[in-house]
């Protein structure tokens, strides 16, 4: 009996325990309403930006003389070869089941995907049936491994670990969806923090507090920068192929959270 207040504070806790935030459309019950929603996912996630709209590979950044030729893996051929629990581990956590490292996976963003946002996902990605012909593995080049040695360049696994550690401020539950979509999709550019990072030639997204609300949403649409500046490329291709996707309560909710941030900074 000693142990009673003890047990029953800890269930107060679970129940007190905030909600996990998710996207719009996560608590979908019917199987294909889950599927339509991973589907969505793969678009605002970037699956189909580096594996290509159909999930059949491409050549990453071919236009980047410094790099090894990287390619993103044909997912309709591969995944029939992966369990449930390699799956995850290689979206997840950066591991892959048979080679010894995992480049260019953005496992360190997607390790934050709710339950029902990453359940989602998957069960779309079981659905899509093999086609087209099989990708080749990463290949090193000289640069690359330079780059690796001097820890300018990192595995999946272990920036998983790195993004771990740093999160964009907890602004409250008024903000959780925002933080939690600012989590999964802009720190794969922005960094860890939000705090920029020049590797990918991203700023610091408190520059967000010098935009108006339809200025924000035609960048996020469209692509284009306040007062019509262009920006670049990556982030209009990631505007026009991934967060154009969004709701348009998701865009609401990710402006009120990096507007916040940017006060917050101040």
């Amino acid at each position: 009996m000693r142990r009673l207040p003890f047990v029953l504070c800890l269930i107060v806790a679970a129940c007190s325990r905030a909600p996990e935030a998710s996207f719009d459309g996560a608590g979908a019950d019917a199987p294909a309403k889950v599927v339509e929603h991973g589907a969505r996912l793969s678009r605002v996630l970037g699956c189909t930006g580096c594996h290509g709209p159909t999930l059949q590979g491409s050549l990453m950044a071919p236009g980047r003389p410094l790099d090894g030729p990287l390619y993103a893996s044909n997912l309709t051929l591969v995944l029939g070869h992966y369990s449930d629990r390699q799956l995850d581990a290689i979206i997840r956590s950066g591991l892959h089941p048979s080679r010894r490292n995992l480049w260019g996976m953005p496992s360190q963003v997607f390790q934050f995907l709710s339950s029902p946002d990453y359940k989602a996902l998957v069960a779309f990605l079981r659905t899509i049936k093999p086609s087209g012909r099989p990708e080749p593995l990463p290949r090193l080049d000289k640069i690359d491994r330079q780059r690796i040695a001097a820890g300018a360049a990192h595995t999946a696994a272990q920036l998983v670990d790195q993004f771990k550690q740093h999160q964009p401020p907890d602004l409250g539950s008024r903000y959780r969806l925002g933080r939690y979509i600012a989590s999964v999709t802009c720190e794969g550019c922005h960094g860890s923090n939000l705090a920029g990072d020049p590797n990918n030639r991203a700023p610091d997204l408190a520059i967000v507090g010098a935009y108006g609300h339809d200025d924000f949403m035609r960048l996020m649409t469209q692509g284009i920068g306040a007062g019509g500046r262009t920006l670049d490329p990556m982030m209009t291709y990631a505007a026009r192929g991934r967060f154009s996707h969004l709701t348009p309560s998701e865009r609401e909710a990710l402006y009120a959270y990096l507007k916040a941030r940017a006060t917050a900074a101040q």
